[in-house]
């Protein structure tokens, strides 16, 4: 097929009614389809026109592509204010045993990620599946390939399976209460410094001298 340069945006105006219907079928919504195939002729526009053998191909991959990204950025956002909702409930409703419940799980999902893992390994099962960062940017974080921390969270969910926790072992107050603002704050970088040490907050000497609210047992859900 000889080289196109669509200077004028004649071709893909006669392509936009079929990407918005592919885009349509993906997203479920004519609104969005039409601001996703806006975004697909903006890229088109800067795009190396001329070193594209099937432009129709090029511009349907594209479309294709932000269309899944935007089901994505639902579900997330989705997610993200679920939760919200389910965390200003709770705060609202919960009683002291409840408090007390919920200290107690957070100790124990604390304690096997510090007992099992490395520091690599445990931020990036928490950032992965309480936070929701991709691959990418827990690489960027992290200071390592996108490859390397795909391995730390498969090593990481692999020892939360495999591995026990030895009896006996409580955290300080204090570490309980920083992963718990930092889980409920979704704040990343709290999270990074609490959990990127080999022993943080003094781990040892305060499950020695300071006990955890109770001895609930918790089965980690991150490594679901």
């Amino acid at each position: 097929m000889p080289s196109i340069a669509d200077t004028d945006g004649a071709l893909f105006e006669r392509l936009r009614p079929r990407l918005k219907a592919i885009s349509c079928r993906i997203v479920g919504s004519e609104a969005e389809a039409e601001d996703i195939v806006q975004d697909c002729f903006l890229k088109w526009r800067v795009a190396e026109q001329s070193a594209l053998a099937t432009p129709a191909a090029w511009l349907t991959t594209v479309v294709q592509h932000q269309s899944i990204d935007r089901l994505r950025r639902r579900a997330r956002d989705a997610a993200a204010a679920h939760a919200a909702m389910e965390l200003t409930s709770d705060v609202a409703a919960e009683t002291p045993e409840e408090g007390l419940l919920r200290r107690a799980e957070l100790g124990e999902a604390l304690e096997r990620l510090l007992a099992c893992l490395s520091p690599s390994e445990r931020l990036a099962v928490v950032l992965h599946d309480v936070f929701e960062c991709e691959h990418a940017e827990i690489a960027a974080r992290l200071g390592i390939k996108t490859v390397s921390a795909r391995q730390h969270l498969a090593r990481a969910r692999r020892r939360l399976r495999e591995d026990d926790v030895p009896p006996g072992e409580k955290l300080c107050r204090e570490l309980l209460r920083r992963f718990q603002a930092a889980i409920n704050g979704l704040d990343v970088p709290a999270m990074m410094l609490l959990l990127g040490d080999e022993q943080p907050v003094s781990v040892l000497a305060s499950r020695r001298l300071q006990a955890c609210a109770n001895d609930a047992s918790y089965a980690l859900a991150l490594a679901a």
